[in-house]
């Protein structure tokens, strides 16, 4: 491979090229989110039955639909949880099962169980679950300076919703605050005694003379008339005029005995933003959806909203993606200023800037490596593959720098460039391959992880894993080529100053054919000196560094302990 290269440079131009573009082009287009895509199927019921205690929730309801639906095929573990007038039940499938299969099947299990609950149970409600969206990624407040509480969580419930769900990847399930609009029937327990009338009879009355019937078609001649029995009153104060009997002597009405209002239920819960009374929608998002991408689609899409809705405001009062971007910011603000140090360490201890520019050339080839592996194997950027590559990026750069110091090494002995890269690289080659197999090994077992843990460590070790491959061919194509056009040959002078800084035992290096390199050359004699005493007491040196791992167990265990 490096010889290939040597000769034909203008293919590993176009190799570079090609990661350069390629990379640049899955970048943008990867996802961004906080945390990897939750891939593992799984499937959440609710089943409400209000009013029922907790236990009898456990005992009659929660621990069927678990028995119904833990014969899904492929269905690995159940959670469950049982509140008051509650049950909630979660089946997580094996990853090889399809998404819509795993729903299918639970949905029809859960349906079928539905005769063997309790009498007025309301049917379970089937629905995708990721436990990365647990938390809403933002909350829209709905407010408006003419509509009360009630008028805006009407239109906040039945028009709001509707058109936020349209939006990709959004999932807006209740509405919080408001009022919820009732037509409740005050009766005057005494005036109905006096009439031999319960409040039955109230209730009755309203449901029998207030009814919209669809009873069919007519047809007269070439025209075909739809028909509809529409008893139904136009508004709450002709409730007031229906009948409660007809017969001998005067007729009762319903405003004789009670007093119809366009009301609202008990309010439950109130929302102030900035000391108002308001509505806000939670929006959350579908398995798979993006945070970044789902807000900025809301955000987007109030503008047209409030076009259609007239009379009110919508704000994002809470926004999720704000802190998901300062985290990628961050993350990628570690990494570029890792190897801004890295670049600045390979400066000053080979002592010229034409070894960093190789440096910085392929660093971020081989970080747009990963991102193109990551983007075919549908990943995102995101905390644990942000993280990876901050992780790797002292890998990274340790492979071209290996690369180039033994290439500096050979032009001290008078090579030519394009000698001393060949050589300087053929030499450590195999070393290179060692290693970058050796730390894929490292990683590489994360993929054995099972549950949560291998969702979010997978994607870290493949980031890894795949820059470090990157990184290694373009230290054995790349840098060499670099190498034989940039570098140049060290002159005699150079080379003669080198060696009577440094001792004869040990081989010449790049960093002594410098001049002014007094430092470097004196922190190496410091270190020879060192390890020749070391090897000298070589056993000494063995038994200190046992004590100290000894010394360390004790330590970690007392440790251990004490938490």
């Amino acid at each position: 491979m490096i010889k290939a290269s040597l000769k034909n440079p203008y293919a590993v131009v176009v190799l570079a090229l090609a990661i350069l573009v390629i990379g640049i082009t899955a970048l943008t287009r990867l996802p961004t989110d906080i945390l990897p895509t939750f891939k593992t199927p799984a499937v959440q019921i609710l089943t409400f039955y209000p009013g029922m205690p907790a236990e009898i929730m456990e005992k009659d309801i929660t621990t069927r639909l678990e028995r119904w639906t833990g014969q899904a095929n492929g269905i690995a573990r159940q959670e469950a949880k049982s509140m008051v007038g509650v049950s909630v039940v979660k089946d997580f499938f094996r990853e090889d099962i399809d998404a819509n299969t795993a729903m299918s099947q639970v949905t029809s299990l859960a349906m079928s169980d539905l005769y063997y609950l309790p009498p007025g149970t309301i049917p379970p409600m089937v629905m995708p679950f990721d436990p990365t969206a647990s938390i809403p990624l933002a909350l829209i407040s709905v407010s408006s300076p003419t509509y009360d509480e009630t008028k805006l969580y009407d239109v906040a419930y039945f028009d709001l919703r509707n058109r936020l769900q349209s939006i990709t990847g959004v999932i807006a399930p209740a509405v919080y605050g408001g009022k919820l609009r009732r037509i409740l029937a005050y009766v005057d327990h005494e005036k109905a005694q006096a009439r031999g009338l319960a409040p039955l009879d109230v209730i009755n009355a309203i449901r029998e003379n207030n009814v919209m019937i669809p009873t069919g078609n007519a047809k007269f001649g070439a025209l075909d008339y739809q028909i509809n029995a529409n008893g139904m009153v136009h508004t709450v104060a002709e409730l007031n005029d229906l009948p409660l009997n007809l017969g001998n002597g005067p007729a009762t009405f319903i405003r004789d005995v009670a007093s119809v209002e366009d009301s609202a239920q008990i309010q439950q819960n109130v929302v102030r933003v900035d000391g108002k009374r308001q509505v806000y929608i939670p929006i959350y998002r579908q398995p798979g959806a993006n945070t970044i991408a789902v807000v900025d689609g809301i955000k987007s899409f109030i503008k047209p909203i409030l076009e259609r809705v007239k009379g009110i405001s919508l704000d994002v009062v809470m926004d999720q993606s704000v802190y998901v971007r300062e985290a990628i910011r961050n993350l990628a603000y570690e990494a570029v200023l890792g190897a801004a140090l890295a670049a600045a360490l390979v400066l000053i201890f080979l002592g010229s800037y034409r070894p960093m520019l190789i440096v910085l050339i392929s660093l971020p080839l081989a970080c747009l490596g990963a991102f193109i592996g990551l983007y075919f194997t549908k990943e995102t950027i995101n905390a644990m593959t942000l993280g990876g590559l901050a992780l790797a990026i002292g890998l990274l750069i340790d492979q071209s720098i290996v690369v180039i110091e033994n290439t500096e090494r050979h032009l001290a002995m008078g090579k030519s460039p394009l000698d001393a890269a060949r050589d300087g690289a053929m030499e450590v080659a195999k070393p290179l391959l060692i290693i970058t197999l050796t730390l894929g090994v490292v990683f590489f077992p994360v993929v054995f992880i099972t549950g949560i843990g291998k969702f979010l460590f997978t994607p870290l070790a493949k980031t890894v894993i795949l820059a470090l491959a990157t990184s290694y061919v373009l230290a054995l194509t790349l840098v060499p080529v670099c190498a034989a056009k940039f570098l140049k040959t060290h002159s005699s002078r150079h080379k003669e100053a080198g060696k009577a800084d440094v001792d004869q035992s040990l081989p010449t290096s790049a960093a002594t054919e410098h001049e002014g390199r007094g430092w470097f050359n004196a922190l190496r004699s410091l270190y020879q000196r060192a390890l020749n005493r070391t090897l000298r007491h070589r056993w000494l040196a063995l038994g200190a560094t046992a004590a100290v791992f000894v010394f360390s167990l004790i330590l970690f265990k007392n440790l251990g302990t004490e938490l």
